[in-house]
């Protein structure tokens, strides 16, 4: 189990140097229903960034907030959402950049699971009760895709790394256009199922499932898939 999880990091860490690209996390899978604790599959992405930088309240919170909780103003420079990228997908990978820049630069001496443990009381100060947040930090401390759901030990699961690219972003109000206890099954057994069997139908059949909740275009290229990217609704591209 070492050796393919040192493997895989050693894959990504190469096409990281190779293609200046960046290693984020990704929430692949899973739908966000009010009420419902949805699982959701979180894989490591690999992905391009252009550049396309736009300036975030989410970012500035979590830099005063770390300072405030470090008790240092370490985290000086202004940060923004390079917008190539799934804004959830970035905000946790610039902030532990952030948090890590911070702690060497000042020489704060702090653990590994100190830094988290105040990554994720920032998190729920700037994203209350957010399981997508949770989902992606967790899967950062891990260093692993997982299976998670709110409240439950994470599963880390064996799934290769994808490449990604944004296709396009919608805001997301969070209201399902039509719901049902079939359509509430469905969306909840599709992450579990994937981390399984890795059938690629599954994919397409949540896309599916996102049209028909939430009243969203349906997906007709293969490798497009609608993710959750907490205000938004997020339209990859992705390839292994």
């Amino acid at each position: 189990m070492q050796l393919l999880v040192t493997l895989r990091d050693l894959k990504i860490q190469l096409w990281v140097i190779l293609q200046r690209v960046l290693g984020v996390r990704v929430p692949f899978l899973g739908i966000p229903l009010k009420g419902v604790n949805n699982p959701i599959l979180v894989l490591d992405g690999i992905i391009e960034p252009l550049n396309i930088f736009v300036k975030t309240e989410a970012i500035g919170q979590f830099i005063r907030q770390f300072n405030e909780a470090i008790g240092f103003q370490c985290v000086k420079e202004e940060e923004y959402w390079d917008s190539s990228i799934p804004f959830s997908s970035y905000y946790i990978y610039v902030t532990e950049k952030l948090a890590n820049d911070a702690i060497r630069n000042c020489e704060v001496p702090m653990s590994e699971d100190e830094k988290f443990e105040i990554l994720h009381l920032v998190d729920e100060a700037i994203f209350p009760q957010n399981s997508l947040v949770k989902a992606l930090r967790t899967s950062q401390q891990l260093n692993s895709p997982i299976l998670f759901r709110d409240g439950e030990e994470p599963i880390r699961i064996q799934l290769e790394s994808i490449k990604i690219k944004v296709v396009s972003s919608y805001p997301f109000d969070g209201n399902p256009k039509y719901l049902d206890n079939s359509l509430i099954h469905l969306s909840g057994i599709i992450p579990v199922e994937y981390a399984v069997s890795k059938a690629r139908n599954l994919i397409e059949f949540e896309n599916g499932l996102w049209s028909a909740i939430y009243s969203l275009p349906y997906l007709k290229i293969n490798n497009w898939k609608w993710i959750w990217d907490l205000n938004w609704l997020t339209i990859i591209e992705f390839s292994n």
